[in-house]
C-alpha cells in the first residue's frame, strides 16, 4: 500500500492536533482562565483543532479507496483485526481498568463493556473506521460506477440532518440514545458524508490534487468561510457544543483537508519528524489520554501561560506515547497493543541486516 507524503504529514498533524485539543481541555480544568483570553483566542484555537478526528477518519477511507479501487484483497479484514482491532481491545482494557473502581471485578466488566463494546471512549473512531471498511466492501464497487455528485450531496444531507436533529430535536435525540445500541458518536450517519467524500477523493485523487494545487485559493476560501460559519454558530446562534461531530464541522473538515493537501503538494513540503509521528499516530491516538493527566504537575512547573502549558503537555504526551510504543514493539506479546508500526519495522530490518553482516564478517575472519 502506497502512502503519499502529504497523507503521512496530514496524519501526523492531525495526531498532534488531537493531543493539543485534549491538552487545552486539561489546561482549562487545571488553570483558572481569564474569560477575556478564552473568548479572544483560546476558543478559536479549540474549534480550529476539532477537525482532527474527522480528518483522521477521512484519511483511512481515502487511502483505502485509492489503494483498493476494486475489490479488497484476501486477508484484508484479518490484518485490520490484528493491527487495529486488537490494539483497540487491549488499550481499551487498560482505559477501562483506570475508569473502574479497581476493587470489584464487576465494575471493571461494566466499564469495559461500555467502552470497548459500545465505544464510549475517545477510541470510538476505531469502530467508525471498521464501519467504513464494511461499507467499502459492500457498496464500494457500486459507488465507483456512478457520478460522485449525487452520493456526496445525499450523504451530506443525511449526516447534517442526523447531527442537527440529534442536537436540536429532543424526540430524535431520545430515539438515538434509547434505540441505537452503541455510543451515539459511532453512528454511521454522523460519518457517512466523510465516508462518501473520502471514497471519491481516493478514486479521483491525482486529478483532485492537480486541481487543488492549481486553484489553491478555492480550499483557502472554503476553509475560511466554513470556519467563519462555525464561529458564527457559536457566538450568534449559541451552538456552543465543543465536539468533532458538530454538523457545521462537515464542510470545515473536508475543506481544511483539501487545503493541507494543496499546500503540501504545491510547496513540496516534507518533514522527517512528522513522518515518524505519522507512523506512531494510531498508538498515540489510543494512548495519549492515559499519559496526559500524569504530566500536569510537570507542565505547571513551567508556568500557567496557555501556550507554554499546552505546548509542553503535547510534546511530553507524544514523546511518552512514542517511547512506550518503542518499548512494547521489542516483544511479540506487548507488540499486540501497538499494531504495526512501519518506522520500527524498517529499523528492525536494518538491525537484522547489520547483525547478519556482522556475523558474516566474524565468520570470514574466523576462517
Amino acid at each position: 500500500m502506497k502512502n503519499l507524503i502529504e497523507i503521512n504529514l496530514i496524519r501526523a498533524l492531525m495526531c498532534i492536533a488531537i493531543v493539543l485539543t485534549h491538552s487545552i481541555s486539561n489546561y482549562l480544568r487545571n488553570v483558572e482562565v481569564d474569560i477575556h483570553a478564552y473568548e479572544q483566542y483560546i476558543i478559536y484555537i479549540r474549534f480550529a483543532l476539532l477537525c482532527s478526528t474527522p480528518i483522521f477518519i477521512l484519511l483511512s477511507e481515502t487511502l483505502l479507496s485509492r489503494n483498493y479501487p476494486g475489490a479488497l484483497k484476501k486477508g484484508f479484514f484479518e490484518k485490520r483485526i490484528k493491527f487495529i482491532l486488537v490494539p483497540y481491545l487491549l488499550i481499551g482494557l487498560i482505559v477501562s481498568y483506570r475508569g473502574s473502581n479497581r476493587v470489584e471485578f464487576s465494575s471493571f466488566l461494566e466499564v469495559a463493556f461500555k467502552k470497548i463494546i459500545l465505544g464510549e471512549w475517545y477510541g470510538f473512531f476505531v469502530l467508525v473506521i471498521f464501519q467504513f471498511y464494511i461499507l467499502h466492501w459492500l457498496i464500494g464497487k457500486y459507488l465507483a460506477r456512478i457520478n460522485p455528485i449525487g452520493p456526496i450531496v445525499l450523504s451530506f444531507i443525511i449526516s447534517f440532518g442526523h447531527v442537527y436533529g440529534f442536537v436540536h430535536i429532543e424526540a430524535y435525540n431520545t430515539l438515538i440514545i434509547e434505540q441505537y445500541p452503541l455510543w451515539y458518536k459511532t453512528h454511521i450517519f454522523v460519518w457517512l458524508f466523510y465516508f462518501v467524500t473520502a471514497f471519491y477523493i481516493g478514486q479521483y485523487y491525482n486529478q483532485l490534487v492537480e486541481f487543488l494545487t492549481a486553484k489553491i485559493w478555492l480550499p483557502v476560501l472554503a476553509t475560511g468561510l466554513s470556519f467563519a460559519m462555525i464561529m458564527y454558530n457559536y457566538k450568534v446562534l449559541d451552538y456552543t457544543r465543543i465536539s468533532s461531530e458538530r454538523y457545521d464541522m462537515l464542510l470545515y473538515a473536508v475543506s481544511f483537508f483539501f487545503l493541507m493537501v494543496a499546500v503540501i503538494r504545491k510547496f513540496n513540503l516534507n518533514n522527517q519528524t512528522l513522518t515518524m509521528i505519522s507512523n506512531f499516530s494510531f498508538f498515540i491516538y489510543l494512548t495519549h489520554m492515559i499519559f496526559l493527566p500524569y504530566l500536569v504537575k510537570l507542565a505547571l512547573t513551567l508556568g500557567e501561560n496557555f501556550f507554554t502549558y499546552v505546548g509542553t503537555m503535547a510534546f511530553l504526551t507524544i514523546s511518552a506515547c512514542i517511547g512506550v510504543a518503542f518499548m512494547f514493539y521489542q516483544n511479540p506479546l506487548t507488540r499486540l497493543a501497538t499494531g504495526r508500526i512501519n518506522y520500527l519495522e524498517q529499523a528492525k530490518k536494518t538491525e537484522d541486516v547489520n547483525v547478519q553482516h556482522y556475523s558474516g564478517h566474524r565468520n570470514l575472519n574466523h576462517e
